[in-house]
């Protein structure tokens, strides 16, 4: 059986997962995961807001647009994407 470039990137990526792991297993603590599961969750400044603080948060952002303040810097600030910030009305 031969085996593409593509698939065999592929499985060089999963032994790389597997070694990590038994690294991890055999020092007694996880090690932090790569890729974009970790991107997600608490870790990237994601949180979940009351109605009242999502309020909050969409008037403070229309009033400092409204002052010139650039949506990347926004949408840094409160940890949402640049298109929600364009969304708000």
């Amino acid at each position: 059986m031969s085996l593409t470039k593509r698939q065999i990137g592929k499985l060089n990526k999963i032994v790389a997962m597997a070694q990590s792991l038994l690294d991890s297993a055999e020092d007694g603590a996880p090690k932090a995961a790569s890729g974009a599961s970790a991107k997600r969750g608490s870790a990237s400044g994601r949180k979940r807001r009351s109605s009242a603080d999502a309020e909050k948060m969409r008037a403070d952002i229309l009033a400092k647009r409204a002052k010139g303040v650039p949506a990347a810097q926004l949408a840094k600030k409160y940890g949402v994407s640049t298109a929600y910030v364009y969304m708000i009305k």
